[in-house]
């Protein structure tokens, strides 16, 4: 009888490490794939922000002096014109970043392989 028990506990044992081992595997997966999409996120939010203070720091000067000297206006004028081109660009940005982020979905599969064990677990009537 005794023997029997052990058995069995040795059985639960190795089926919930057999168990843990294939959900750690999935998350593992799924944690590279994250990685690669939150490397790509990553590297478009730099690459934005890289190229709007570039193109700041290089152009503007000289696109407000021309203005300025072309229509005869203040150049105070023409620079907070362009300021506010510019921050609603960034605002735009900032809002497909966002949407992104929104959309992402990561872990998705070992959420849905834990859902199944539970719904599976709940059906499961107990043995006696």
């Amino acid at each position: 009888m005794m023997d029997l028990e052990v058995s069995r506990l040795k059985s639960l044992l190795r089926a919930l490490a057999l168990y843990a081992e294939a959900r750690g595997r999935l998350l593992q997966i799924e944690a590279q794939e994250a990685g690669v999409k939150f490397t790509s996120i990553i590297a478009l939010a730099a690459v934005l922000s890289g190229s709007l203070l570039c193109g700041w720091m290089l152009a503007m000067p000289a696109v407000i002096w021309l203005i300025a000297e072309s229509r005869h206006w203040p150049w105070y004028y023409v620079a907070l014109s362009a300021a506010g081109l510019h921050l609603l660009l960034g605002f735009i940005f900032l809002f497909l970043l966002l949407s992104r982020l929104r959309r992402l979905r990561v872990f998705e599969e070992t959420f849905h392989q834990f859902q199944r064990d539970r719904e599976w677990l709940s059906a499961t009537p107990p043995q006696s």
